[in-house]
């Protein structure tokens, strides 16, 4: 685009008056017309007349016409510099963010649970598919539970004892604040084959029908075998238990339990059972409550067990002087 401000002016043009149109053709005739009509009326850029009339037939008074000159536009004054095109007008009003209307809020999004759900939902087993083992068989421990923490020193101390002393290992625990105590041992190998025959011929017999009840009654008879001591601080109670079951399944104990009449073949460990619920463990509460602290006795004992190829297990029970 050239600006006009830098072209040079347009000079006027008059027509002859004195042109002897009887010496012209049909088509200068019509051309010198033209020429004398134009010069009557003063020439308009295209498209202001049609401007012009659109404004007048609306009638909005904030719309100014410019006035037209001959040249259509004025020449630029010397020492005027021609301002860029892009800038704007000087009576345009800009047109702020803060007018423009506020976009509306987003739709909120519905969350589907039911893949959630689903993916909580336990799936069914598969046939021939074992179930998960939630407590461990050997000691009823809650395996959901957090592993055992590291053994303390005492406790380290003690089990060493036994181990070198061949003899059961004792551990005593305080529960409600110091107010029961109650004392656990470690049984031999044949006080636990007694156990295990004991509820074999219990399952031979129909007494015992599913792997789940089995696993109860040999984890309830160890807790009545293993449990030695249960008293209260205000000596409200004080039960001192045999610390083995027969001379013939631990012959260095001092004390044995004794029944008058018993089966041979089965033993007598359904006569302890009866004794201990009867005088010892009276309530559901003090049973679950003995019964949760013999699993974690005899997971300490296995956490101690493991230990055997740790080289610095006899150094860290070493006193340092």
């Amino acid at each position: 685009m050239v600006d006009d401000n830098y072209k040079a002016d347009s000079p006027d043009l008059e027509v002859n008056p004195s042109i002897d149109e009887s010496k012209l053709n049909d088509r200068e005739k019509e051309m010198l017309a033209h020429l004398r009509e134009s010069d009557a009326s003063p020439a308009q850029p295209p498209g202001l007349a049609e401007v012009e009339q659109e404004v007048a037939s609306a009638g909005d008074p904030s719309v100014t016409v410019m006035e037209s000159s001959d040249s259509g536009m004025e020449p630029a004054a010397s020492g005027k510099v021609a301002e860029p095109l892009a800038a704007p007008f000087p009576d345009t009003e800009k047109v702020s963010g803060s007018s423009l209307p506020e976009p509306p809020p987003p739709v909120p999004v519905m969350e589907d649970d039911t893949a959630d759900s689903e993916d909580l939902a336990e799936e069914p087993l598969a046939a021939g598919q074992d179930a998960p083992i939630d407590t461990c068989p050997h000691c009823n421990w809650d395996l959901s539970k957090q592993t055992i923490a590291e053994p303390e020193q005492d406790e380290k101390m003690g089990f060493l004892h036994s181990v070198l002393g061949q003899k059961p290992f004792i551990q005593q625990y305080e529960l409600f604040g110091g107010q029961v105590i109650v004392r656990f041992r470690t049984l031999t190998t044949k006080e636990m084959d007694v156990i295990y025959n004991f509820v074999f011929k219990q399952r031979e017999a129909g007494e015992i029908s599913t792997i789940q009840d089995y696993w109860e009654k040999v984890n309830r008879y160890r807790l009545y075998l293993q449990l030695t001591y249960l008293s209260a601080a205000d000596g409200s109670f004080t039960h001192t238990l045999p610390d083995s079951y027969s001379k013939e399944t631990n012959p260095h104990s001092e004390e044995f339990w004794h029944f008058p009449a018993y089966d041979p073949d089965l033993g007598y460990l359904d006569q302890i059972e009866e004794k201990i619920l009867k005088d010892v463990l009276r309530t559901e509460t003090i049973q679950r409550t003995i019964s949760t602290y013999c699993a974690r006795f005899n997971r300490l004992v296995s956490k101690l067990e493991v230990m055997i190829d740790n080289p610095d297990f006899w150094k860290e029970t070493e006193q340092q002087s």
